[in-house]
């Protein structure tokens, strides 16, 4: 019996490809050659929506066909009508089986507990065969989204004018992405570092996200250097304006962050916890932070992203003020909008500041003793700023109606006294962030000698931040020192 969810999503994917064509079709009937950021931000929406859409259709095929391939065996051999039902996978969620574990007990060929060796090396066998069906499915749509991601990109720059290939990558064969069997991490662990948003990462997921390419070391888009020109013509038959094209390229180098955990082997034997969770889940709760901190303070040397804070050619503001108050700040704030909007000739979409910060902003009062910064749901008389989130990072409040993100990662030791903080305004559509997905690995000849294992995660991402350095202001100064007691 076919499965009941599936007309259900293609009625729904039916959907979003019409929304997807109308936006188009808008476009093209009023002659413009690109879509608005509404439009924009609704398309790449609709389209991650399809995507997610045909990651399931394509497991509930797959699944249908396991089904019908029982029933014909079950027919075959006389058993009549039989009821198919899905067999859960080896490391599901809570299925009281650590995918780590039993990777460790096989390795070292040693272990009594669930079952002792004989069953974690069935247990992964059978995770190998499953993955040997899911990830290539992945895999695909990750494919599929690069080239999805890729496509856009190369509408985008060539709404701006560029000629030809608009979109490059130079690999390396020591990079390329494959399947390992037993080295494949559960799905629902690969799920939640994929789709679930987490703190630590608030910059990096405000930018705009797409799948690194496998096999990619290098991603290299072109940039307009020297612009057309178009004049008066001076008089009947006089010479034509004439000023040629010259382009360039920005290169974004493909970076390994990887972090690990030794373990003792007698906590391994003896622990009766899920080993899976406890050690993923932290390493990759690292690997968010230590993400999005490149993507802010990265140096771009010794294997680190640049990070906006070390673009040059940003907009750089300066606020110098050796008792800084919010209506003070509130100048520097809008220069840096300003900048934005006047050089990169679009306006900005967010500003970025420590929860420090704002929680300075938001104990500031005025001559009568009232908060500057009041709820939105009060509909507050001409403040200058709007309390709109409750959470420690990500959305907090609005400044003349642009976003203020809080961010945790944002450095709090920097200028000439070491102690100083940034704000950034940026337009995060013109900033690009690539991410390949987790890898994960378990050694333990190098800790033999200290009955140790070592599990390992790691990735590659690349990060383009300088693509347009106007689309980024940054107010430094004195006047952002760290606020004392926040």
């Amino acid at each position: 019996m076919p499965s009941p969810l599936i007309p259900g999503l293609i009625e729904r994917r039916a959907e979003r490809k019409k929304q997807l064509d109308a936006l188009l079709e808008t476009a093209k009937t009023e002659k413009r050659d690109k879509l608005s950021e509404d439009e924009q931000k609704t398309f790449d929406d609709t389209e991650r929506e399809i995507r997610e859409i045909d990651v399931r259709l394509a497991e509930l095929d797959e699944q249908q066909k396991r089904d019908d391939a029982a029933a014909d065996i079950a027919r075959r051999h006389g058993l009549g009508r039989a009821e198919i039902i899905s067999e859960p996978k080896t490391y599901e969620r809570d299925s009281g089986h650590s995918y780590f574990l039993d990777l460790a007990r096989v390795q070292l060929n040693r272990g009594d507990g669930d079952g002792g060796l004989s069953a974690a090396s069935a247990r992964l066998q059978r995770h190998g065969q499953e993955m040997d069906v899911e990830m290539p499915k992945r895999e695909a749509s990750r494919r599929a989204a690069a080239e999805r991601d890729r496509d856009a990109l190369n509408r985008d720059i060539n709404a701006r004018g560029n000629r030809g290939t608009v979109f490059e990558k130079r690999t390396n064969p020591n990079r390329t992405d494959g399947q390992g069997g037993y080295f494949v991490p559960p799905l629902w662990l690969i799920d939640e570092y994929v789709d679930l948003p987490r703190f630590g990462r608030t910059f990096a997921n405000s930018v705009r996200n797409m799948a690194l390419p496998p096999g990619t070391d290098s991603i290299n888009v072109p940039k307009i250097a020297t612009g057309t020109r178009v004049d008066v013509q001076t008089a009947d038959a006089a010479a034509v304006t004439s000023q040629d094209l010259t382009d360039t390229f920005i290169s974004a180098p493909v970076r390994t962050l990887a972090g690990q955990q030794d373990v003792a082997i007698q906590l391994l034997d003896q622990s009766p916890a899920a080993f899976d969770e406890i050690t993923f889940a932290d390493l990759i709760a690292d690997y968010n932070q230590r993400l999005d901190l490149q993507c802010l303070n990265g140096s771009g040397n010794s294997g680190q992203l640049k990070g906006v804070l070390n673009v040059s050619g940003i907009n750089a503001i300066t606020y110098t003020d050796a008792s800084p108050t919010l209506p003070e700040l509130y100048l520097p704030s809008m220069q840096a909008l300003s900048q934005v909007a006047t050089k990169r000739k679009m306006m900005p979409t967010a500003v970025f500041l420590t929860p420090a910060r704002w929680f300075w902003m938001a104990s500031q009062l005025d001559s009568q003793n009232r908060p500057f910064i009041l709820p939105e749901t009060q509909s507050p008389f001409n403040p200058l700023a709007l309390q709109t989130g409750g959470d420690v990072e990500g959305p907090v409040g609005r400044m003349l109606n642009f976003p203020l993100l809080a961010d945790g990662n944002i450095p709090n030791n920097l200028g000439g006294g070491t102690n100083e903080e940034r704000m950034i305004a940026a337009r995060t559509s013109d900033l690009y962030l690539w991410e390949g997905s987790m890898r994960s690995r378990v050694l333990q000849e190098v800790l033999s000698g200290t009955l140790q294992v070592r599990f390992q995660v790691y990735n590659y991402a690349a990060f383009m931040a300088d693509r347009r350095p106007e689309a980024i202001s940054v107010i430094s100064g004195t006047g952002l020192v760290a606020p004392s007691g926040f």
